[in-house]
């Protein structure tokens, strides 16, 4: 049912692309979601995060910025595929060192969840677009044969795992980080625990500002017996 429901979406997706061709979110060049040339310029994260969660670039970037606020806004999904494109190349060299410690098995992703409300009043959870891309140039990259940069594990895309348990105020209407960190403070629990013993996980979001959301996260799951976690985000 769920590869179904995928696909009447792709094709009503590239329907949606023959009639109003895509344009870069940066330059308005046709064709492109994304144009090479404003990824190339694109301002790379420089401020430090947590120790265990790495960003790729600068949210205050005004492209970055858009582009984020239009695949959460306006369910951009194109942004979103190309946003996890972006994330697995920038970390590609990493997910082949974390490899190392998955003795054969898989690593899993898991994105950050949203509410059940949020999810039910927007329709999706941009992090988990932004995962499944992700995970998917895993594949692709494999499937190509180049071993010398991708893991020999596939990444397993994971959403029954972690689930957010209450409504909290959007993150980014808080300028205070001792709120923010207090307003997501038990914010999420873990189910199906047995799944996550002894894993690597990776956990992927699209911005990162204190740490806060995806170190929640991070803690639950070693407490719940992962070996090793860490976070990506597509901007911080």
């Amino acid at each position: 049912m769920e590869k179904t429901i995928l696909i009447i979406k792709n094709e009503f997706n590239l329907f949606l692309e023959i009639l109003f061709p895509s344009k870069c979110v940066g330059c308005n060049i046709h064709g492109q979601i994304l144009c090479k040339n404003c990824i190339n310029n694109l301002r790379q994260a420089e401020r430090p995060t947590e120790s265990e969660i790495f960003a790729v670039y600068d949210y205050r970037d005004p492209i970055i910025k858009k582009a984020i606020w239009k695949l959460k806004y306006y369910h951009s999904s194109q942004l979103g595929q190309k946003l996890g494109e972006l994330l697995y190349e920038a970390f590609i060299e990493d997910i082949t060192e974390i490899k190392m410690f998955t003795k054969g098995s898989p690593i899993y992703v898991i994105p950050v969840p949203i509410s059940h409300d949020r999810k039910k009043n927007r329709g999706y959870n941009q992090a988990e677009i932004i995962a499944r891309s992700f995970v998917r140039g895993c594949t692709a990259t494999y499937s190509r044969g180049w071993t010398a940069y991708v893991a020999v594990q596939p990444l397993l895309l994971k959403t029954n795992i972690i689930y957010k348990n209450k409504n909290t105020i959007p993150q980014a209407r808080l300028t205070n980080r001792n709120r923010r960190l207090q307003n997501i403070k038990n914010a999420f629990s873990i189910k199906n625990k047995e799944q996550i013993k002894d894993k690597i996980i990776i956990v992927i979001d699209d911005v990162t500002t204190t740490g806060g959301t995806i170190n929640e996260i991070i803690k639950l799951l070693k407490k719940s017996g992962a070996k090793k976690v860490i976070g990506f985000a597509v901007a911080h």
